[in-house]
């Protein structure tokens, strides 16, 4: 490229005294308008097959565009085509509507650049990292002012990592755990491990509802995804303690060295809190690591009322927190949280040109290298809202779940097939005929018939979800939940009830409408 065309190049895109104010309003306004509550539909109408015609070029344009093209473009081929997740109807995910300052910062971040993996790089952002990790390991495991004190001067320990959300971290915790229960596997592998150890084999144990996340991690580690050993549930979806320790005593028979016991507070599906101080004692008495997922429901530990929900979390190992869920900070933003300033030595490195020995660089303890100062979002939005006002977001949301919770109790046509206390409930259309039916043939004895109008009942909710997507109107998601005598489980209908921007009122609406989607359905 000659010296003009370098010119060119850099005056259009880099200096920022050549930026067209026209095209910063333009984007400034595009924002704005995203942040707005009310909007058009919820959720895309297009079928998304109907977009590729959109986006059907095969190589990058050869020549640039000026910017007000390329925001051209956005606007007509994605904005219209992204679901709005600060509307009012949609309650079926766990991401959030944004305080508009922290998309904001999340633009300053960008523009810093900055790299965490090393202070040379990361300077006092090192400094803003390391002071939310001490904030929230706080909140987590109350310990003494001292240990805050010296974690921010520490140049070789961390209470945790900033990472991008909760598989990370839980790949984190896990690869920690596994150096813990077999010392030296990071160096010499697995296989060489195990021969030393006289195990046959290694399990990580958690609930049927545990995120999918472990079985990347435990795939990834090296240990299989059969070392997950899978626990049912009970009526409230939590682990069932019973049969944890008939999983636990046929592992040992069986000489296979127990990695982890985990607890999750707050399931993806359900929302449900397992009996975090029961695995605790569980786990210190056959000597294995205990790691909490709370990557959803950690957050509520910032509000008092909500803290004996979590009794024993402090006894964890390791925590894992989402800040892009219950904190309203943009995606993507987690953290991974030892008890132990001392457990994550076991994952160092060290390098000539950066992460020296006793450099204080973060990336000394991170399975990442480059990373975003993503730690910004959550520091800023604890400066913006502080504890009280996070207290006071997810007041909101309990509320917004006990009035959903309070109208399908009154419906007839509706069945609640899950509660929780951090906001997510499930549920599924079943007109009463079907109800009745249904109870008819499981107390006669007749299963066989039970589960075949269970498969339509489940049919039914499946199309239901399908068609209010379609629609645009409002927004849920679905799962299936296990419930005997069917294996193939329930189909039912899953709401998140922590939009800032929904009312009960929009609940009424949002049930009002399935309720008639389900009927013409349910007649066809």
């Amino acid at each position: 490229m000659s010296d003009s065309g370098l010119r060119e190049l850099l005056n259009r895109h880099f200096a920022v005294e050549q930026v067209d104010a026209d095209v910063l309003r333009q984007m400034a306004g595009m924002v704005r308008d995203w942040l707005a509550p009310e909007g058009k539909s919820p959720y895309p109408v297009t079928p998304i097959d109907d977009l590729l015609p959109l986006f059907a070029d095969l190589a990058p344009p050869a020549s640039g565009m000026a910017p007000a093209q390329v925001l051209e473009e956005l606007q007509r081929k994605l904005l219209p085509h992204t679901a709005r997740l600060n509307h009012p109807k949609y309650i079926g995910h766990m991401t959030q509507a944004l305080p508009w300052m922290t998309v904001l910062v999340e633009a300053l971040a960008a523009a810093l650049n900055q790299n965490q993996v090393k202070i040379e790089t990361a300077y006092a952002s090192t400094l803003v990292e390391k002071e939310i990790l001490g904030w929230m390991h706080r909140v987590v495991y109350r310990a003494p002012d001292a240990v805050y004190v010296d974690a921010m001067r520490a140049k070789h320990q961390a209470l945790g990592n900033i990472v991008n959300g909760g598989t990370m971290g839980n790949l984190t915790a896990l690869a920690v755990a596994l150096e813990h229960a077999l010392p030296g596997v990071r160096k010499h592998g697995v296989y060489a491990a195990m021969q030393q150890s006289g195990q046959r084999g290694l399990a990580v144990i958690a609930s049927a509802r545990a995120h999918y996340s472990l079985k990347k991690a435990l795939g990834t580690l090296g240990l299989g995804e059969d070392a997950l050993h899978r626990v049912p549930v009970d009526a409230d979806n939590r682990i069932d303690l019973v049969a944890l320790e008939e999983t636990i005593a046929a592992l040992k028979r069986d000489r296979i060295r127990i990695v982890a016991i985990l607890g999750i507070a707050g399931t993806t599906e359900t929302g449900a809190i397992d009996p975090l101080a029961a695995l605790a004692a569980i786990a210190r008495r056959e000597q294995t690591w205990f790691h909490v997922d709370a990557a959803w429901g950690g957050a509520l530990l910032m509000a008092e009322r909500f803290r004996p929900l979590y009794a024993g979390i402090e006894a964890a190992d390791s925590v894992v927190i989402d800040g892009h869920k219950l904190f309203w900070v943009p995606m993507a933003q987690g953290m991974v949280l030892f008890r132990d300033q001392a457990s994550l030595d076991l994952l160092r490195h060290n390098a000539n040109y950066i992460i020296r020995s006793n450099s204080g660089d973060l990336g000394q303890t991170s399975l990442e290298g480059s990373r975003r100062f993503d730690a910004l979002k959550l520091w800023v939005s604890f400066k913006l809202l502080g504890e009280g006002g996070y207290a006071t977001l997810l007041g909101h949301a309990a509320g917004l779940a006990a009035a959903m919770r309070e109208l399908i109790a009154a419906q007839p046509d509706f069945e609640l097939t899950s509660n929780s206390d951090n906001f997510i409930l499930t549920y599924r259309y079943l007109p009463p005929a079907l109800g009745q039916r249904l109870a008819q043939l499981l107390a006669a004895g007749s299963i066989d018939e039970a589960i075949i109008l269970n498969r339509q009942v489940n049919e039914l909710n499946a199309r239901l979800q399908e068609r209010q997507k379609a629609n645009g109107h409002s927004f849920v998601s679905r799962t299936v939940l296990e419930r005997a005598p069917f294996a193939e489980g329930i189909t039912v209908l899953r709401v998140v009830l922590s939009n800032v921007y929904t009312t009960p009122a929009h609940l009424g609406e949002i049930i009002a409408e399935q309720r008639q989607l389900g009927a013409l359905l349910a007649a066809c």
